[in-house]
């Protein structure tokens, strides 16, 4: 292990849950109530894939581009909201500072665009804690394939299989692996297939859980 990848939202930063709110706010606006399976499902989704989705949830006339424009202004209006303590995950500033310890550099791969990504890191106090973000439209391909790890390993200057790569959602951790990182699984809103979890390095309730697979990782190299 030489260097470490985090997804970013529902892994890093608690947004999953915000997100959420906001697309049912959203759909009360238009007077429909969003089901939680379709919530569920569309995490880690790409656009296309999740209008299918409320489209075979809701019907095909239902409005997707008013729903996508509701759930804007309600997601940015939440963020805009809470501390930076409550948008970070539990865990993080410790695993930050081990990781500060022991000398291994880090990056972000999100499928979220960049000018996204950069002001949720601002608005968390993460931006100086991140060198390196890999976004969305930095590469070719999203997750689930292997692209954005990829490119986090290159920018790193890391062998992706030197690499532990941190996720929460199931097209992420497929992203990572099939890029050929260690992956460790931090499940949040949706869960795991059991296919994927078996092949993760180890699946922890919180990101400070995480330290001790790490230590024990450093251990068995030295």
């Amino acid at each position: 292990m030489r260097a470490v990848v985090f997804d970013m939202d529902g892994l890093l930063l608690d947004t999953e849950r915000l997100s959420r709110r906001a697309w049912l706010a959203g759909g009360a606006d238009l007077g429909v109530h969003l089901p939680i399976e379709a919530l569920t499902s569309i995490i880690g989704r790409r656009r296309p894939e999740v209008e299918a989705e409320f489209r075979s949830a809701l019907g095909d006339d239902f409005p997707v581009t008013a729903l996508y424009t509701r759930h804007a202004e309600h997601y940015g209006a939440q963020l805009r909201t809470v501390s930076p303590g409550e948008l970070r995950k539990p865990g993080l500033l410790p695993l930050l500072d081990w990781l500060d310890a022991a000398g291994l550099p880090r990056a972000i791969a999100t499928s979220t665009l960049a000018a996204g990504a950069a002001e949720k890191l601002e608005l968390a106090e993460l931006t100086a804690r991140f060198p390196i973000v890999v976004t969305g439209e930095q590469v070719a391909r999203s997750k689930p394939a292997p692209d954005i790890f990829l490119e986090a390993a290159r920018r790193l200057a890391v062998d992706p299989a030197e690499c532990v790569a941190f996720e929460d959602s199931d097209l992420g951790l497929e992203a990572a692996l099939s890029a050929g990182m260690q992956v460790i699984a931090v499940p949040d809103l949706k869960p795991l297939p059991e296919a994927t979890r078996s092949r993760t390095l180890a699946v922890v309730p919180s990101l400070e859980h995480a330290i001790a697979v790490l230590e024990g990782m450093l251990a068995r190299t030295d």
